[in-house]
């Protein structure tokens, strides 16, 4: 993942989630503990730090459901139908477009937290979640560290409040980590490196299912 900041915009390219392997810094994802319940105002937002960047199949994925998602965004709708967040960086790669404040177009406020309305819909019509949002969205706080390639814990993961860390010494994979791992590279995934975890191992090569 990259900064949205100004000056700094740059794209989180999700061509590494579409390997038959993965290397995972498994030491790194025991250092966190992630619990999402939306942010509230005042308080730094993924949905607001960084560009993010899906395939033309995500791209195409969301489309489907952007009728339900204006329920939640109306602001996705215009006169001639429904606004184009999508713009193309590169052949087969698309960035979400964002309010002025860098606010992504698919976030919205409920109870004065911020939600993904992506996830809110596939919730409601019971679809996977992988079938609707981005697959670096599903990750989160996980990422790809740059010109090495491997799967850890983003550097800026403790600036946010869903964030906390961990006692040291701890072996055991959050389980928001182990369903997202799942959700992205298949079932058994993440079991396999919490298994890992659990060997001792700092970091594992994880075969996908996808």
């Amino acid at each position: 993942m990259r900064s949205n900041s100004p000056g700094n915009r740059r794209t989180k390219r999700p061509r590494q989630h579409q390997r038959s392997s993965v290397e995972v810094d498994v030491e790194s994802l025991l250092s966190l503990e992630n619990r999402c319940n939306g942010c509230s105002r005042g308080e730094r937002c993924c949905c607001s730090s960084y560009e993010v960047c899906i395939t033309t199949e995500e791209m195409k994925r969301i489309i489907k459901v952007l009728p339900e998602a204006a329920r939640f965004c109306p602001h996705l709708l215009t006169t001639r139908g429904y606004d184009n967040v999508f713009e193309e960086e590169e052949p087969g790669l698309f960035s979400i477009d964002t309010t002025e404040d860098g606010l992504c177009l698919f976030a919205y406020w409920s109870h004065h937290r911020i939600h993904c309305s992506l996830h809110t819909v596939a919730v409601s019509l019971g679809l996977p979640l992988a079938e609707v949002k981005p697959k670096v969205c599903l990750l989160w706080p996980m990422h790809f560290s740059e010109g090495d390639e491997v799967l850890a814990v983003i550097n800026d993961a403790f600036l946010f409040n869903c964030n906390t860390r961990k006692a040291p010494g701890s072996r055991s994979l959050g389980p928001g980590f182990i369903e997202a791992i799942e959700l992205v590279y298949g079932e058994g995934c993440g079991t396999q490196i919490q298994l890992a975890a659990e060997n001792g191992d700092r970091r594992t090569l994880l075969v996908t299912r996808k």
